[in-house]
């Protein structure tokens, strides 16, 4: 599904209107596309009241009013505002009174408009439009509470007011609605929850003009069909190093067992090659745990951490990586250090920094200069604070806005994990994961996520693609071991066994 924002439908409008097409017949077409709807709905509605704002969404309402009188329909208007103010709405209101439609003020006639909305058999709001943020003021609310007391059907126009086109919160007051219509493509606030429970079924219009969406740097929101795209059948004749070697330099002596999951996760993807390497103190914890990876213990420091020396351990092994994985449980000593600045330095492959290389790197945030092959980082929401310097916004909107401006500024892929987990590329592009569950809240399912891109990146997939796929299974794996042993009981060795029946609905849908 692709998602504009408020800012680039406003653009495509713009693009129409360019190319020959009114504002006046946008409005026309989309007030016909909303009374059209009602009547699908419902072909035998008697009484409708439409409650309009005073801009270009109240004109659409307006268009309504006058289509569904045209059909026969006892039509009423509430004005939310008193008289329209926008030009193009002040002829559409004028219109309204060759049907006889009768408009009543809210401001003036509150106790007739509560009348209104209850005796009707559909409520159409189209009092705000893309354009509002915020909240709704104390006479707005009051009039919404009305709104929403009424037994009627309810339909929004666009977006129902008192929600924002690009968020998904969900105030405590807002016009309740059974279905939206909307204009030209989905918003954010159409396609992520809470929002997208409060509009109900939503409805895309077409307003007399395809919308471009391949001029922007869109949103998406991802579907197994169109994660399935990114992968290609196993040819017949290809052989282990047809599929990369992935390079795993992660854990230390107190945390073996983020090695172990990072590693694990790689070749159960599909990696030809899968290396881990770790501090050599590390090696009788790690060693049973995985058995199908090459070993490359590194020297270690006085405490098991990477010592500065596993530099030249590691030079051979990043020369002929195709991907590598750097920081899952490695600490921050000073050797972790020398080898963050020397992957970034010197790797001809993409390179995934999590957890302690995401930690390191917020210390000297410019050593991401330094990348000589794409990166991605993976931070978690306190990870993502220590790199900027910042709160993490919560709200979908400002979390897609926040992770482009950090991709594009410092250009890297980001991965901003959450309940709505952002894939954002330098270019503008960002995907919003909706897959996955509160039981994947648990240490080690980071560690498991890193692993699984690491392996999509070795076998050649690009980067942002890897991190995109790599969130959207990750989230799968989780929720099939939710249904299998509940929330509580899903832990990342539990992910780790779903992955294969993952995959096999991946390789289905290819």
């Amino acid at each position: 599904m692709v998602i504009l924002t408020s800012e680039q439908i406003r653009k495509e409008e713009e693009r129409g209107f360019a190319a020959g097409i009114s504002y006046e017949k946008m409005m026309r077409t989309a007030g016909a596309a909303v009374a059209d709807a009602v009547l699908e709905a419902d072909p035998f509605v008697r009484t409708i009241t439409v409650v309009c704002g005073k801009g270009k969404n109240g004109g659409d309402g307006f268009v309504a009013a006058c289509r569904l009188a045209a059909k026969g329909k006892k039509v009423s208007l509430v004005l939310a505002f008193g008289a329209p103010q926008d030009e193009l709405s002040k002829k559409m209101y004028a219109e309204t009174k060759k049907y006889g439609i009768p408009a009543y003020d809210y401001i003036k006639q509150p106790n007739a408009c509560q009348k209104l909305l209850q005796k009707a058999d559909c409520l159409i709001d189209a009092v705000f439009g893309i354009g509002f943020t915020g909240t709704l003021r104390e006479d707005m609310c009051t009039l919404a509470q009305m709104y929403n007391a009424s037994p009627a059907r309810k339909l929004a126009l666009d977006i129902p007011s008192g929600l924002s086109a690009d968020d998904s919160f969900v105030p405590e007051v807002y016009f309740h609605a059974d279905m939206t219509v909307t204009m030209h493509a989905v918003k954010p606030v159409h396609a992520f929850e809470p929002s997208r429970i409060a509009c109900g079924k939503v409805q895309v219009a077409d307003i007399g003009f395809a919308v471009r969406a391949d001029l922007y740097a869109v949103c998406r929101k991802p579907s197994l069909q169109w994660i399935a795209k990114h992968f290609t059948p196993r040819a017949a004749e290809s052989h282990k190093g047809t599929y990369g070697y992935a390079l795993s330099v992660c854990g230390s002596f107190t945390m073996p067992g983020a090695a172990a999951l990072a590693a694990r996760a790689a070749a159960e993807c599909g990696a030809g090659l899968t290396a881990a390497a770790f501090p050599d103190r590390a090696y009788p914890a790690l060693a049973p745990k995985c058995t199908e990876q090459i070993f490359v213990p590194c020297p270690s420091d006085k405490n098991g951490f990477f010592a500065a020396e596993a530099a030249e351990t590691l030079a051979s092994h990043i020369e002929k990586a195709s991907a590598i994985l750097f920081g899952c449980g490695a600490g921050t000593a000073d050797g972790c250090a020398v080898l963050l600045k020397k992957l970034l330095q010197e790797a001809a492959c993409p390179v995934i920094l999590d957890a302690d290389g995401i930690n390191l790197a917020a210390r000297h945030i410019d050593v991401l200069k330094e990348h000589k092959a794409p990166v991605l980082l993976t931070p978690h929401p306190g990870e993502m604070a220590r790199l900027t310097g910042e709160a993490v916004p919560t709200s979908v909107g400002e979390r897609l806005a926040f992770a482009r401006d950090f991709a594009a500024k410092h250009d890297v892929v980001l991965l901003l994990k959450g309940h709505h987990t952002v894939v954002a590329a330098p270019d503008g592009r960002a995907v919003v994961n909706t897959t996955g569950n509160a039981g994947m809240a648990t240490g080690g399912s980071g560690d498991l996520l890193s692993g699984i891109i690491l392996s999509f990146a070795a076998q050649g997939m690009p980067l942002f693609d890897s991190a995109v796929c790599g969130a959207y299974i990750h989230g799968m794996a989780g929720d099939l071991a939710a249904n299998k042993y509940s929330m509580m009981g899903t832990t990342p060795l539990r992910m780790l066994e779903t992955l294969p029946a993952v995959l096999l609905q991946i390789e289905k849908a290819m």
